[in-house]
């Protein structure tokens, strides 16, 4: 008799005898009992050697492409439940929606799909990023005198960060 039958005879054993409480009984035991290995586990038994199947769909390739041309976007909770797609997952869907739509090469595809990605707002390289501002300043638009209205009128200023803190402190402008 195998180790693991023992056990299982053993639970049985305790289990009908009273020894040991339903409640109490392994994790293991009803699954053993309601899907029965169809070979009795030994350990001299050789594993059986099968060929893995590989399962490739079409958008799992348009990934791979994805992440080996822009790299991995770092992070990525699985516990997140939020209903947004991810980065690739965009890309993928403009991807197959251009596929669809067009007879582009696949080199031109990806092109594409960037293209009408950063179109959103989703920049995929940092060499497409828009360049970014070097200097704390933001520029608000101010009223000139005696006008109410903003457009075509007010003069640009521009506001130091710094500023703005101290005067909420109530300190005086750098």
């Amino acid at each position: 008799m195998d180790v693991d039958t023992s056990l299982v005879h053993m639970a049985t054993g305790l289990l009908k005898s009273g020894a040991m409480k339903p409640q109490d009984k392994p994790l293991w035991y009803d699954i053993y009992e309601a899907f029965p290995p169809r070979y009795e586990p030994h350990y001299d038994r050789s594993p059986v050697i099968k060929e893995i199947k590989q399962i490739f769909y079409p958008e799992d390739v348009i990934r791979g492409k994805f992440y080996r041309k822009y790299g991995s976007p770092g992070i990525i909770s699985l516990s997140d439940t939020s209903p947004r797609s991810s980065l690739c997952q965009l890309f993928v869907a403009e991807y197959k929606h251009l596929q669809a739509d067009s007879s582009l090469t696949e080199d031109r595809l990806m092109e594409e799909a960037a293209l009408a990605l950063e179109a959103r707002g989703f920049y995929l390289g940092h060499s497409r990023h828009p360049p970014k501002v070097n200097h704390p300043e933001i520029t608000t638009l101010e009223p000139e005198e005696g006008g109410s209205s903003l457009a075509g009128q007010g003069k640009i200023s521009q506001v130091r960060l710094a500023d703005v803190f101290k005067e909420s402190q109530g300190g005086e402008k750098l």
